[in-house]
Protein backbone atom coordinates (compact mmCIF):
# COMPACT_ATOMS: atom_id res chain seq x y z
CA UNK A 1 0.00 0.00 0.00
CA UNK A 2 1.45 3.45 -1.03
CA UNK A 3 1.62 6.53 1.20
CA UNK A 4 -1.51 8.11 -0.28
CA UNK A 5 -3.57 4.95 0.32
CA UNK A 6 -2.35 4.67 3.92
CA UNK A 7 -3.29 8.32 4.54
CA UNK A 8 -6.84 7.80 3.21
CA UNK A 9 -7.25 4.60 5.33
CA UNK A 10 -6.04 6.41 8.44
CA UNK A 11 -8.48 9.25 7.82
CA UNK A 12 -11.45 6.88 7.55
CA UNK A 13 -10.31 4.97 10.70
CA UNK A 14 -10.14 8.19 12.71
CA UNK A 15 -13.52 9.33 11.34
CA UNK A 16 -15.16 6.01 12.22
CA UNK A 17 -13.69 6.06 15.74
CA UNK A 18 -14.93 9.62 16.22
CA UNK A 19 -18.43 8.62 15.10
CA UNK A 20 -18.48 5.67 17.52
CA UNK A 21 -17.21 7.80 20.41
CA UNK A 22 -19.80 10.44 19.64
CA UNK A 23 -22.57 7.84 19.66
CA UNK A 24 -21.45 6.50 23.04
CA UNK A 25 -21.19 9.96 24.58
CA UNK A 26 -24.54 10.99 23.14
CA UNK A 27 -26.28 7.91 24.55
CA UNK A 28 -24.72 8.49 27.99
CA UNK A 29 -25.88 12.09 28.02
CA UNK A 30 -29.37 11.35 26.75
CA UNK A 31 -30.21 8.56 29.23
CA UNK A 32 -30.21 10.75 32.36
CA UNK A 33 -32.13 13.43 30.48
CA UNK A 34 -34.80 10.91 29.54
CA UNK A 35 -34.95 9.63 33.11
CA UNK A 36 -35.28 13.17 34.41
CA UNK A 37 -38.13 13.81 31.99
CA UNK A 38 -39.96 10.74 33.31
CA UNK A 39 -39.49 11.98 36.88
CA UNK A 40 -41.16 15.25 36.00
CA UNK A 41 -44.16 13.43 34.53
CA UNK A 42 -46.10 11.68 37.33
CA UNK A 43 -48.22 9.73 34.88
CA UNK A 44 -45.09 8.15 33.43
CA UNK A 45 -43.46 7.42 36.81
CA UNK A 46 -42.72 3.74 37.48
CA UNK A 47 -44.82 2.15 40.21
CA UNK A 48 -43.27 1.71 43.65
CA UNK A 49 -41.41 -1.56 43.95
CA UNK A 50 -40.79 -4.02 46.71
CA UNK A 51 -37.60 -5.48 48.18
CA UNK A 52 -34.96 -6.33 45.62
CA UNK A 53 -36.15 -3.77 43.03
CA UNK A 54 -34.94 -0.27 42.29
CA UNK A 55 -36.33 2.79 44.04
CA UNK A 56 -36.69 5.97 42.03
CA UNK A 57 -36.84 9.57 43.16
CA UNK A 58 -40.61 9.33 42.82
CA UNK A 59 -41.21 6.18 44.89
CA UNK A 60 -41.94 7.84 48.24
CA UNK A 61 -43.59 10.83 46.62
CA UNK A 62 -46.06 8.52 44.92
CA UNK A 63 -46.73 6.56 48.12
CA UNK A 64 -47.36 9.79 50.03
CA UNK A 65 -49.65 11.11 47.29
CA UNK A 66 -51.75 7.93 47.12
CA UNK A 67 -51.76 6.61 50.68
CA UNK A 68 -51.78 9.48 53.19
CA UNK A 69 -55.49 10.13 52.57
CA UNK A 70 -56.14 6.73 54.15
CA UNK A 71 -54.43 7.75 57.40
CA UNK A 72 -56.69 9.34 60.03
CA UNK A 73 -56.16 11.54 63.07
CA UNK A 74 -57.72 10.23 66.28
CA UNK A 75 -58.69 12.35 69.28
CA UNK A 76 -60.00 11.02 72.58
CA UNK A 77 -61.72 12.57 75.58
CA UNK A 78 -61.93 11.09 79.04
CA UNK A 79 -63.64 12.64 82.05
CA UNK A 80 -61.83 11.79 85.28
CA UNK A 81 -63.47 12.30 88.66
CA UNK A 82 -61.14 14.26 90.92
CA UNK A 83 -60.95 14.26 94.68
CA UNK A 84 -59.40 17.01 96.79
CA UNK A 85 -56.02 17.81 95.27
CA UNK A 86 -56.15 14.64 93.20
CA UNK A 87 -52.90 14.49 91.24
CA UNK A 88 -51.39 11.78 89.09
CA UNK A 89 -48.59 9.35 89.88
CA UNK A 90 -47.62 9.07 93.52
CA UNK A 91 -50.75 10.74 94.83
CA UNK A 92 -53.01 8.19 93.11
CA UNK A 93 -51.39 5.48 95.17
CA UNK A 94 -50.36 7.26 98.38
CA UNK A 95 -53.07 9.88 98.86
CA UNK A 96 -53.34 13.65 99.40
CA UNK A 97 -51.48 13.65 102.72
CA UNK A 98 -48.39 12.18 101.05
CA UNK A 99 -48.34 14.98 98.45
CA UNK A 100 -49.00 17.67 101.04
CA UNK A 101 -46.15 16.50 103.29
CA UNK A 102 -43.65 16.68 100.44
CA UNK A 103 -45.06 19.33 98.09
CA UNK A 104 -47.31 21.54 100.24
CA UNK A 105 -51.09 22.10 100.03
CA UNK A 106 -52.66 20.42 97.01
CA UNK A 107 -55.82 22.41 96.27
CA UNK A 108 -58.88 23.83 97.94
CA UNK A 109 -60.65 20.51 98.51
CA UNK A 110 -63.52 21.35 96.20
CA UNK A 111 -63.03 18.29 93.99
CA UNK A 112 -64.69 18.15 90.57
CA UNK A 113 -64.10 16.54 87.19
CA UNK A 114 -61.13 16.82 84.88
CA UNK A 115 -61.23 16.24 81.11
CA UNK A 116 -58.18 14.46 79.73
CA UNK A 117 -57.51 14.59 75.98
CA UNK A 118 -55.05 12.68 73.84
CA UNK A 119 -54.17 12.36 70.16
CA UNK A 120 -53.06 9.55 67.90
CA UNK A 121 -53.31 8.11 64.42
CA UNK A 122 -54.97 5.23 62.60
CA UNK A 123 -55.67 4.00 59.07
CA UNK A 124 -58.64 2.83 57.02
CA UNK A 125 -58.81 -0.90 56.22
CA UNK A 126 -62.12 -1.11 54.35
CA UNK A 127 -64.52 1.14 52.43
CA UNK A 128 -67.17 0.83 55.16
CA UNK A 129 -65.07 2.88 57.58
CA UNK A 130 -63.22 0.31 59.68
CA UNK A 131 -60.04 1.73 61.17
CA UNK A 132 -57.01 0.08 62.78
CA UNK A 133 -55.06 1.83 65.53
CA UNK A 134 -53.27 1.11 68.81
CA UNK A 135 -55.24 0.13 71.87
CA UNK A 136 -53.34 2.60 74.03
CA UNK A 137 -54.50 5.45 71.75
CA UNK A 138 -58.17 4.94 72.66
CA UNK A 139 -58.10 2.94 75.90
CA UNK A 140 -60.38 4.33 78.60
CA UNK A 141 -61.79 7.06 76.35
CA UNK A 142 -65.34 8.29 76.88
CA UNK A 143 -65.44 9.68 73.36
CA UNK A 144 -63.38 8.92 70.25
CA UNK A 145 -63.29 11.27 67.27
CA UNK A 146 -61.74 10.51 63.89
CA UNK A 147 -60.70 13.19 61.40
CA UNK A 148 -60.61 12.15 57.74
CA UNK A 149 -59.85 14.95 55.32
CA UNK A 150 -62.29 17.80 56.10
CA UNK A 151 -64.72 15.62 58.06
CA UNK A 152 -64.84 14.69 61.74
CA UNK A 153 -66.66 11.59 62.95
CA UNK A 154 -67.56 10.10 66.31
CA UNK A 155 -66.13 6.60 66.20
CA UNK A 156 -67.45 3.39 67.71
CA UNK A 157 -65.00 1.02 69.38
CA UNK A 158 -65.46 -2.42 67.81
CA UNK A 159 -62.79 -4.20 69.80
CA UNK A 160 -59.38 -4.03 71.41
CA UNK A 161 -56.62 -6.41 72.42
CA UNK A 162 -54.19 -5.70 75.25
CA UNK A 163 -51.58 -8.29 74.33
CA UNK A 164 -50.91 -6.86 70.85
CA UNK A 165 -51.95 -3.24 71.60
CA UNK A 166 -54.36 -3.29 68.64
CA UNK A 167 -57.80 -1.67 68.48
CA UNK A 168 -60.52 -1.58 65.81
CA UNK A 169 -62.81 1.44 65.28
CA UNK A 170 -65.79 2.11 63.02
CA UNK A 171 -67.09 5.33 61.48
CA UNK A 172 -69.98 6.02 59.12
CA UNK A 173 -68.23 7.78 56.23
CA UNK A 174 -69.85 10.60 54.28
CA UNK A 175 -67.59 10.14 51.27
CA UNK A 176 -65.48 7.41 49.62
CA UNK A 177 -62.44 6.52 51.71
CA UNK A 178 -58.88 5.67 50.73
CA UNK A 179 -58.35 2.08 51.87
CA UNK A 180 -54.80 0.96 52.64
CA UNK A 181 -53.77 -2.51 51.50
CA UNK A 182 -52.41 -4.81 54.21
CA UNK A 183 -49.12 -6.40 53.20
CA UNK A 184 -47.22 -9.43 54.47
CA UNK A 185 -44.93 -8.43 57.32
CA UNK A 186 -43.30 -11.88 57.36
CA UNK A 187 -41.69 -11.02 54.00
CA UNK A 188 -40.27 -7.74 55.27
CA UNK A 189 -36.48 -7.70 55.35
CA UNK A 190 -33.94 -5.81 57.44
CA UNK A 191 -32.59 -2.89 55.42
CA UNK A 192 -35.81 -2.50 53.44
CA UNK A 193 -37.01 1.08 52.91
CA UNK A 194 -40.19 2.03 54.77
CA UNK A 195 -42.37 5.10 55.34
CA UNK A 196 -44.17 6.01 58.58
CA UNK A 197 -47.30 8.18 58.34
CA UNK A 198 -49.15 9.89 61.17
CA UNK A 199 -49.98 13.01 63.16
CA UNK A 200 -46.93 13.82 65.34
CA UNK A 201 -47.49 16.10 68.35
CA UNK A 202 -51.06 16.72 67.23
CA UNK A 203 -49.93 19.20 64.59
CA UNK A 204 -52.84 18.20 62.35
CA UNK A 205 -52.84 16.56 58.96
CA UNK A 206 -50.50 13.73 58.06
CA UNK A 207 -46.74 13.91 57.81
CA UNK A 208 -44.39 11.25 56.49
CA UNK A 209 -40.95 10.08 57.54
CA UNK A 210 -38.70 7.64 55.73
CA UNK A 211 -36.19 5.11 57.01
CA UNK A 212 -35.34 1.43 56.90
CA UNK A 213 -36.28 -1.68 58.81
CA UNK A 214 -33.56 -1.80 61.45
CA UNK A 215 -34.43 -5.13 63.06
CA UNK A 216 -37.11 -7.83 62.95
CA UNK A 217 -38.43 -9.88 65.84
CA UNK A 218 -37.59 -7.52 68.70
CA UNK A 219 -39.61 -9.13 71.53
CA UNK A 220 -41.36 -6.37 73.49
CA UNK A 221 -44.14 -6.90 76.06
CA UNK A 222 -47.20 -4.77 75.26
CA UNK A 223 -49.99 -6.32 77.33
CA UNK A 224 -50.91 -6.58 80.99
CA UNK A 225 -49.85 -10.19 81.51
CA UNK A 226 -46.24 -10.91 82.37
CA UNK A 227 -44.25 -13.21 80.13
CA UNK A 228 -46.02 -12.24 76.91
CA UNK A 229 -44.50 -10.19 74.12
CA UNK A 230 -44.86 -9.29 70.45
CA UNK A 231 -42.03 -9.68 67.93
CA UNK A 232 -41.89 -6.07 66.77
CA UNK A 233 -40.50 -4.44 63.64
CA UNK A 234 -37.82 -1.90 64.56
CA UNK A 235 -37.31 1.10 62.28
CA UNK A 236 -35.35 4.35 62.20
CA UNK A 237 -38.17 6.14 60.36
CA UNK A 238 -38.99 8.92 62.84
CA UNK A 239 -41.97 8.08 65.09
CA UNK A 240 -43.07 10.70 67.60
CA UNK A 241 -45.92 11.16 70.10
CA UNK A 242 -49.12 11.28 68.04
CA UNK A 243 -47.79 8.81 65.44
CA UNK A 244 -49.06 5.86 67.49
CA UNK A 245 -51.57 3.81 65.52
CA UNK A 246 -50.43 5.06 62.11
CA UNK A 247 -49.18 2.76 59.35
CA UNK A 248 -45.65 1.70 58.49
CA UNK A 249 -45.62 1.26 54.69
CA UNK A 250 -43.30 -0.63 52.39
CA UNK A 251 -42.26 0.64 48.98
CA UNK A 252 -45.35 -0.89 47.40
CA UNK A 253 -47.50 1.30 49.63
CA UNK A 254 -48.71 -1.68 51.69
CA UNK A 255 -49.08 -1.59 55.46
CA UNK A 256 -46.51 -3.86 57.11
CA UNK A 257 -46.86 -2.54 60.67
CA UNK A 258 -48.72 -0.32 63.13
CA UNK A 259 -46.42 2.35 64.61
CA UNK A 260 -46.63 1.77 68.36
CA UNK A 261 -43.76 3.01 70.53
CA UNK A 262 -40.32 4.55 70.67
CA UNK A 263 -37.29 4.30 72.93
CA UNK A 264 -35.78 7.71 73.61
CA UNK A 265 -33.52 7.36 76.66
CA UNK A 266 -34.56 10.75 77.99
CA UNK A 267 -34.89 12.52 74.63
CA UNK A 268 -38.31 14.16 74.20
CA UNK A 269 -38.66 13.03 70.59
CA UNK A 270 -37.65 10.28 68.19
CA UNK A 271 -34.16 8.89 68.66
CA UNK A 272 -34.39 6.66 65.60
CA UNK A 273 -35.48 3.60 67.57
CA UNK A 274 -39.15 3.04 66.87
CA UNK A 275 -41.27 -0.10 66.87
CA UNK A 276 -44.31 -1.26 64.94
CA UNK A 277 -46.66 -4.18 65.56
CA UNK A 278 -46.30 -6.45 62.49
CA UNK A 279 -49.45 -6.25 60.39
CA UNK A 280 -49.68 -10.05 60.24
CA UNK A 281 -50.20 -10.04 64.02
CA UNK A 282 -53.13 -7.64 63.58
CA UNK A 283 -54.57 -9.59 60.64
CA UNK A 284 -54.73 -12.76 62.72
CA UNK A 285 -56.99 -11.16 65.33
CA UNK A 286 -59.12 -8.92 63.10
CA UNK A 287 -61.96 -11.47 62.73
CA UNK A 288 -62.30 -11.85 66.51
CA UNK A 289 -62.17 -8.08 67.08
CA UNK A 290 -64.97 -7.61 64.53
CA UNK A 291 -67.16 -10.40 65.87
CA UNK A 292 -66.45 -10.49 69.62
CA UNK A 293 -64.80 -7.19 70.43
CA UNK A 294 -61.94 -9.05 72.08
CA UNK A 295 -59.52 -11.90 71.42
CA UNK A 296 -59.91 -15.22 73.19
CA UNK A 297 -56.65 -17.19 73.37
CA UNK A 298 -55.33 -20.28 75.01
CA UNK A 299 -53.24 -19.67 78.15
CA UNK A 300 -50.46 -21.76 79.62
CA UNK A 301 -49.47 -19.58 82.57
CA UNK A 302 -45.68 -19.51 82.40
CA UNK A 303 -43.01 -16.89 82.00
CA UNK A 304 -40.51 -18.02 79.37
CA UNK A 305 -37.23 -16.80 77.91
CA UNK A 306 -34.91 -17.84 75.08
CA UNK A 307 -31.85 -20.00 75.62
CA UNK A 308 -28.41 -18.52 75.07
CA UNK A 309 -25.54 -20.78 73.98
CA UNK A 310 -24.04 -20.69 77.45
CA UNK A 311 -27.40 -21.40 79.09
CA UNK A 312 -27.97 -24.35 76.77
CA UNK A 313 -24.60 -25.79 77.77
CA UNK A 314 -25.60 -25.79 81.42
CA UNK A 315 -28.47 -28.12 80.44
CA UNK A 316 -26.05 -30.22 78.36
CA UNK A 317 -28.06 -29.42 75.24
CA UNK A 318 -26.51 -29.68 71.79
CA UNK A 319 -28.06 -26.41 70.62
CA UNK A 320 -29.97 -23.45 72.06
CA UNK A 321 -33.39 -24.35 70.68
CA UNK A 322 -36.25 -24.30 73.16
CA UNK A 323 -38.09 -22.11 75.65
CA UNK A 324 -36.83 -21.88 79.23
CA UNK A 325 -39.55 -21.58 81.89
CA UNK A 326 -38.40 -18.94 84.38
CA UNK A 327 -41.63 -18.76 86.40
CA UNK A 328 -44.97 -20.54 86.68
CA UNK A 329 -48.10 -18.55 87.53
CA UNK A 330 -49.89 -19.68 90.66
CA UNK A 331 -53.06 -21.72 90.03
CA UNK A 332 -52.44 -21.65 86.27
CA UNK A 333 -52.89 -24.55 83.82
CA UNK A 334 -49.10 -24.97 83.80
CA UNK A 335 -48.91 -25.31 87.59
CA UNK A 336 -51.83 -27.74 87.66
CA UNK A 337 -50.13 -29.88 85.00
CA UNK A 338 -46.87 -29.99 86.97
CA UNK A 339 -44.64 -27.66 84.94
CA UNK A 340 -41.86 -26.06 86.96
CA UNK A 341 -39.38 -23.22 86.70
CA UNK A 342 -36.12 -24.52 85.16
CA UNK A 343 -38.00 -26.77 82.73
CA UNK A 344 -37.01 -26.35 79.08
CA UNK A 345 -39.80 -26.84 76.54
CA UNK A 346 -38.24 -28.30 73.39
CA UNK A 347 -41.39 -29.48 71.61
CA UNK A 348 -45.17 -29.11 71.50
CA UNK A 349 -47.64 -31.47 69.84
CA UNK A 350 -44.88 -33.20 67.94
CA UNK A 351 -43.30 -29.99 66.63
CA UNK A 352 -39.93 -28.61 67.67
CA UNK A 353 -39.93 -25.37 69.66
CA UNK A 354 -37.31 -22.99 68.29
CA UNK A 355 -37.52 -20.34 71.00
CA UNK A 356 -39.86 -18.67 73.50
CA UNK A 357 -41.68 -16.68 70.79
CA UNK A 358 -42.34 -19.88 68.87
CA UNK A 359 -44.01 -21.48 71.89
CA UNK A 360 -45.93 -18.33 72.79
CA UNK A 361 -47.38 -17.98 69.27
CA UNK A 362 -48.41 -21.64 69.18
CA UNK A 363 -50.20 -21.53 72.53
CA UNK A 364 -51.94 -18.26 71.64
CA UNK A 365 -53.26 -19.85 68.43
CA UNK A 366 -55.12 -22.53 70.40
CA UNK A 367 -58.57 -22.22 71.94
CA UNK A 368 -59.13 -22.47 75.70
CA UNK A 369 -59.84 -26.05 76.73
CA UNK A 370 -57.40 -27.48 74.16
CA UNK A 371 -54.97 -30.06 75.51
CA UNK A 372 -51.40 -29.64 74.28
CA UNK A 373 -48.52 -32.05 74.82
CA UNK A 374 -45.24 -30.41 75.78
CA UNK A 375 -41.91 -32.18 75.39
CA UNK A 376 -39.92 -30.97 78.38
CA UNK A 377 -36.27 -31.32 79.38
CA UNK A 378 -36.02 -31.68 83.16
CA UNK A 379 -32.94 -32.83 85.09
CA UNK A 380 -31.26 -34.03 81.92
CA UNK A 381 -34.16 -36.25 80.87
CA UNK A 382 -37.02 -35.61 78.49
CA UNK A 383 -40.66 -36.17 79.43
CA UNK A 384 -44.03 -35.30 77.92
CA UNK A 385 -46.50 -33.28 79.96
CA UNK A 386 -50.13 -32.76 78.88
CA UNK A 387 -51.61 -29.35 79.69
CA UNK A 388 -55.23 -28.29 79.22
CA UNK A 389 -55.10 -24.61 78.29
CA UNK A 390 -57.03 -21.97 80.17
CA UNK A 391 -58.29 -18.63 78.84
CA UNK A 392 -55.68 -15.93 78.36
CA UNK A 393 -56.51 -13.47 81.17
CA UNK A 394 -55.70 -10.18 79.47
CA UNK A 395 -59.31 -9.03 79.17
CA UNK A 396 -60.06 -9.91 82.79
CA UNK A 397 -56.86 -8.32 83.98
CA UNK A 398 -57.50 -5.29 81.81
CA UNK A 399 -61.00 -4.84 83.18
CA UNK A 400 -59.93 -5.45 86.74
CA UNK A 401 -57.08 -2.96 86.53
CA UNK A 402 -59.46 -0.03 86.84
CA UNK A 403 -62.44 -1.84 88.30
CA UNK A 404 -63.48 -2.84 91.77
CA UNK A 405 -66.09 -0.26 92.68
CA UNK A 406 -68.85 -2.35 94.10
CA UNK A 407 -72.29 -1.10 95.16
CA UNK A 408 -71.89 1.75 97.63
CA UNK A 409 -68.49 0.66 98.96
CA UNK A 410 -66.94 3.82 97.60
CA UNK A 411 -63.50 2.65 96.50
CA UNK A 412 -61.58 1.67 93.39
CA UNK A 413 -59.27 -1.33 93.38
CA UNK A 414 -56.53 -2.64 91.13
CA UNK A 415 -54.71 -5.93 91.03
CA UNK A 416 -51.35 -5.70 92.80
CA UNK A 417 -48.73 -6.16 90.08
CA UNK A 418 -44.98 -6.60 90.71
CA UNK A 419 -44.30 -3.10 89.37
CA UNK A 420 -46.96 -1.61 91.63
CA UNK A 421 -45.50 -3.54 94.58
CA UNK A 422 -42.12 -1.94 93.83
CA UNK A 423 -43.67 1.53 94.00
CA UNK A 424 -45.30 0.63 97.31
CA UNK A 425 -41.96 -0.72 98.56
CA UNK A 426 -43.39 -4.21 98.99
CA UNK A 427 -41.89 -7.54 97.88
CA UNK A 428 -42.61 -8.19 94.19
CA UNK A 429 -44.23 -11.49 95.16
CA UNK A 430 -46.86 -9.76 97.33
CA UNK A 431 -50.49 -10.70 96.64
CA UNK A 432 -53.62 -8.63 97.07
CA UNK A 433 -55.50 -5.66 95.62
CA UNK A 434 -54.51 -2.00 95.89
CA UNK A 435 -56.94 0.73 96.91
CA UNK A 436 -56.38 3.49 94.34
CA UNK A 437 -59.31 5.79 95.21
CA UNK A 438 -61.62 6.34 98.20
CA UNK A 439 -64.83 8.37 98.04
CA UNK A 440 -65.67 10.68 100.88
CA UNK A 441 -68.57 9.59 103.07
CA UNK A 442 -68.77 6.07 101.68
CA UNK A 443 -68.22 2.69 103.37
CA UNK A 444 -64.53 2.41 102.48
CA UNK A 445 -63.68 5.73 104.11
CA UNK A 446 -65.78 4.89 107.17
CA UNK A 447 -63.85 1.63 107.51
CA UNK A 448 -60.58 3.57 107.54
CA UNK A 449 -59.29 2.52 104.12
CA UNK A 450 -56.95 4.88 102.27
CA UNK A 451 -55.27 5.02 98.90
CA UNK A 452 -52.20 2.84 98.83
CA UNK A 453 -53.66 0.22 101.19
CA UNK A 454 -53.27 -3.38 100.04
CA UNK A 455 -56.17 -5.68 100.96
CA UNK A 456 -54.78 -9.20 101.36
CA UNK A 457 -57.80 -11.10 102.75
CA UNK A 458 -61.56 -10.89 103.29
CA UNK A 459 -63.01 -12.83 106.25
CA UNK A 460 -59.86 -14.90 106.39
CA UNK A 461 -59.80 -15.84 102.70
CA UNK A 462 -56.68 -14.73 100.85
CA UNK A 463 -57.28 -12.66 97.73
CA UNK A 464 -54.99 -12.14 94.76
CA UNK A 465 -57.22 -10.18 92.39
CA UNK A 466 -60.18 -7.84 92.21
CA UNK A 467 -62.29 -10.82 91.10
CA UNK A 468 -61.33 -12.65 94.33
CA UNK A 469 -62.26 -9.59 96.39
CA UNK A 470 -65.66 -9.24 94.75
CA UNK A 471 -66.39 -12.93 95.21
CA UNK A 472 -65.65 -12.80 98.95
CA UNK A 473 -67.62 -9.58 99.39
CA UNK A 474 -70.63 -11.22 97.73
CA UNK A 475 -70.36 -14.10 100.19
CA UNK A 476 -70.26 -11.66 103.10
CA UNK A 477 -73.22 -9.53 101.99
CA UNK A 478 -75.86 -11.51 103.91
CA UNK A 479 -74.05 -10.60 107.15
CA UNK A 480 -73.77 -6.94 106.17
CA UNK A 481 -70.10 -6.64 107.19
CA UNK A 482 -66.72 -7.99 106.09
CA UNK A 483 -63.39 -8.28 107.91
CA UNK A 484 -60.48 -7.00 105.83
CA UNK A 485 -56.81 -7.66 106.51
CA UNK A 486 -54.91 -4.68 105.18
CA UNK A 487 -51.21 -4.01 104.61
CA UNK A 488 -50.14 -0.40 104.95
CA UNK A 489 -46.51 0.76 104.78
CA UNK A 490 -45.30 -2.71 105.73
CA UNK A 491 -47.66 -3.16 108.70
CA UNK A 492 -50.81 -5.28 108.86
CA UNK A 493 -54.13 -4.39 110.47
CA UNK A 494 -57.76 -5.50 110.39
CA UNK A 495 -60.65 -3.25 109.38
CA UNK A 496 -64.41 -3.82 109.30
CA UNK A 497 -66.17 -2.86 106.08
CA UNK A 498 -69.92 -2.30 106.27
CA UNK A 499 -71.70 -3.57 103.17
CA UNK A 500 -74.52 -1.21 102.30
Amino acid sequence: MNTRSRTIASFFSVAMAAMLFGAVVTSQIQRPMAAEARNLDPAASPPPVGPGGSITLDTFKEIARRQTAGVVNIGTKKVVRRGRGNEQGLQELFGDDFMERFFGPQGNGSGGNETQRSLGSGFVVDKDGTILTNRHVIDGADEITVSVGRHDYVAKLLGKDARTDVALLKIEPKEPLTVLALGNSDETEVGEWVMAVGNPFGLGGNSVTVGVVSYKGRAIPLGVVRGTSVDMIQTDAAINPGNSGGPLLNTRGEVIGINTLIITRGVAASAGVGFAVPINVAKEILPQLRQRGKVIRGWLGVQIQPLSDDMARTYRMKDNKGALISDVTSDSPAEKAGLKADDVVVGVDGKAVEDNSDLSRYIASKSPGTTVHLRVLRGGAEQTIAVTLGTFPEETADADEGAGRRGQLGMTLRNLTPDMADRLELPRTSKGVVVTAVEAGEAAEEAGLARGDVIVSVNGSAIASVADFEREIDRARPDGIARLRVRRAGDYSFLVLKLK
